[in-house]
């Protein structure tokens, strides 16, 4: 099966269960015809399920988890894999010799609950991040820009990037010897400075920096559409951050 692009799964996932802003309906719509992928009702389902599925996988894995979720997990797992031949993605039509055996173009989402199931990919894992910041860095009108050098001492060592692509709506920060935080106690926040937009900076996620990692990647998520953002910043917040940050700015990205 070709590769599929794990936003691809998170978007429909989100459209089927949350719903999409503006523009991350565009940013779907534009990576569906990237791939060459025809929208259909029946992503919408199929990711529902996906998103169902791999609820229930984490909540099985809790301590004192009911059996019986475990059980009807893997019971999804086999009726979407076993008795089921739903075709949602349906890509633009290749020869071949039994067009009823398309088991090979099977659905996004129903790979993602494979994926899940079997525990061969972890969507939030650094090696994965890398491998969508390193394609969305290859995406024309991406902007990486690096870190400035801080003026806090704590934060001296602090070296990386942020990957931004206005089309996509989507980022990536790189962040090497940043500090570790207690999250019970302070969580990092990140800032995008939009001047067209208003006078405060966008909220773009609050983070953690876990012990033993000296380096992280960090999915920027905007909460408001910005466009051709001027900075971004990082600030040390209360745990889930704040609306509007007092300060200070302890590590900075400006055009």
């Amino acid at each position: 099966m070709n590769d599929i692009n794990p936003q691809i799964i998170e978007l429909l996932v989100l459209r089927a269960t949350e719903g999409l802003s503006d523009a991350q309906a565009r940013a779907l719509k534009l990576l569906l015809k990237e791939h060459d992928f025809e929208d259909t009702t029946e992503l919408d389902l199929a990711a529902a399920a996906a998103a169902n599925a791999c609820a229930l996988r984490g909540a099985a894995q809790q301590e004192d988890a009911p059996e019986h979720l475990q059980d009807k997990l893997k019971q999804d797992a086999d009726r979407f894999f076993n008795g089921q031949r739903v075709v949602a993605f349906k890509p633009k039509p290749l020869p071949r010799e039994d067009s009823s055996f398309n088991w090979g173009w099977a659905t996004a989402a129903m790979l993602a609950v494979a994926m899940f199931v079997t525990n061969n990919v972890d969507f939030g894992s650094e090696a994965t991040l890398e491998s969508q910041r390193d394609e969305l860095i290859a995406r024309s009108n991406t902007t990486v820009i690096d870190w400035g050098k801080p003026d806090d001492p704590a934060y001296a060592n602090v070296t990386g990037n942020v990957v931004w692509n206005d089309d996509l709506q989507q980022g990536y920060m790189l962040l090497s010897n940043m500090p570790v935080n207690d999250p019970a106690s302070t969580q990092y926040q990140l800032w995008v400075v939009d001047s067209d937009r208003d006078a405060n900076p966008v909220d773009g996620g609050v983070f953690d920096i876990p012990a033993g990692e000296t380096m992280v990647i960090i999915p920027i998520n905007a909460k408001l559409e910005v466009s051709g953002p001027e900075a971004f910043a990082i600030t040390r917040e209360k745990p889930g951050g704040v609306v509007v940050s007092k300060g200070p700015l302890l590590v900075v990205a400006a055009v």
